[in-house]
């Protein structure tokens, strides 16, 4: 074991059997974890093989706050799971000890992938390492360590020093299994929607609401033409028929079968405005990926995105996938221009090319309908413009 990595041994051992005690004792681990590893990201994830669902997730990453953390993992949520070859990898029942991404995918296969190149690279998550806390014919409780391109895999030396923390983590998963265990009470996807800052509803296709998050409930305490009734969201008049129209035509599309991953609402965009000439925006994004259902509940829902400019926090990546479906990537550089960064010096702060930053550009532009970096920034400063039919 690293003599370097030995005298952290007591302190995490310390907050691995607090972590039954805290409200968010994995919070707490997981931070002084990324700190002593020098890594991008500790998580750790539940999978309920009897329920074939996410039922527990808790991640921390050095270089983002919580909200930003929770986007990813949402953001995560929106590929299909064959997207994603270390879960070959993770689930072979095969599999001896630590897992280590990088034994199975190649660098090339990372160069031509979507799901590497908009989200697991700019969060700094190019290799993974991956051990089982829990693995039975029910439940599956997974730690994963993630490291950057420039950090490298996790030497043998410091798989060690983990190895020496398992028998105690698994000890406390065990203790916890019924926490891990998928639930009505306890799903992930609202988890995980709790953690980010712009209000944020999620309806089932009847229209019901299932779950509001904190942000969400404080704007409709201040903005009074929205409201719930009998668990059902009550927008004005002609806004409620246009919902329930695209719902309806879902729920239809749902039982007949012909639902496909790429379907989007066709009013995406709902733009209010209230007897105060107040303008209120709603974004809806269907959750209809087999891992958004998995993590929001088994069947399709929408996730409505509020934006009001008097209640509605900063803008930041969530809001800018749900306005203008810009990926994590993209999110990033547009807030880094909106920041006075100029593209050469956002490539340096991303450790990546110019012409990559180039690229997320024009697809950007492409997307916001702008041309130019001015006018993409003016309209971030006057987020968002509604689009008509976009």
């Amino acid at each position: 074991m690293s003599l370097s990595l030995e005298r952290y041994y007591e302190e995490l051992t310390d907050l691995i059997y607090k972590i039954p005690l805290s409200s968010d004792g994995w919070g707490d681990f997981c931070e002084k974890l990324t700190q002593v590893m020098n890594c991008s990201t500790v998580h750790i994830l539940a999978f309920d093989l009897e329920h074939q669902a996410y039922s527990f997730s808790r991640a921390v990453n050095h270089f983002s706050t919580e909200s930003e953390a929770a986007h990813a993992e949402v953001a995560y949520l929106h590929y299909p799971m064959e997207a994603d070859p270390r879960w070959e990898g993770v689930l072979n029942p095969e599999r001896k000890g630590w897992y280590q991404c990088h034994h199975t995918v190649s660098d090339e296969f990372v160069s031509h992938s979507d799901l590497y190149q908009d989200l697991l690279i700019p969060f700094n998550m190019r290799y993974t390492a991956v051990h089982d806390l829990i693995l039975d014919e029910k439940l599956c409780v997974l730690i994963a360590v993630q490291t950057s391109v420039q950090r490298q895999p996790l030497n043998q030396d410091e798989l060690k020093f983990l190895d020496g923390l398992l028998v105690h983590l698994k000890r406390v998963a065990a203790i916890q299994r019924h926490i891990y265990e998928f639930s009505t009470k306890a799903i992930m996807g609202y988890a995980l929607i709790d953690k980010l800052s712009q209000p944020i509803m999620l309806l089932n296709l009847a229209g019901q609401v299932s779950h509001s998050n904190l942000a969400a409930k404080q704007l409709f305490d201040k903005n009074k033409f929205l409201k719930i009734l009998d668990n059902k969201l009550i927008l004005p008049e002609i806004y409620q028929a246009l919902l329930m129209e695209n719902l309806q035509h879902i729920e239809y599309l749902f039982k007949s079968r012909q639902l496909l991953s790429e379907q989007i609402l066709d009013d995406g965009c709902i733009k209010i405005v209230d007897e105060n000439n107040e303008v209120l925006y709603i974004f809806a994004t269907l959750l209809i990926s087999e891992q958004e259902m998995k993590a929001f509940g088994m069947r399709p829902s929408v996730m409505l995105t509020f934006y009001h400019p008097s209640y509605s926090s900063i803008v930041d990546a969530h809001l800018l996938y749900a306005a203008f479906s810009l990926s994590p990537a993209e999110a990033k550089v547009a807030l880094l221009l909106l920041e006075g960064y100029l593209p050469k010096e956002i490539a340096k702060k991303h450790n990546v090319s110019l012409d990559t930053i180039r690229k997320q550009l024009q697809s950007i532009y492409k997307k916001t309908a702008t041309n130019r970096q001015a006018d993409l920034v003016k309209l971030l400063l006057n987020m968002p413009r509604h689009i008509l039919n976009a």
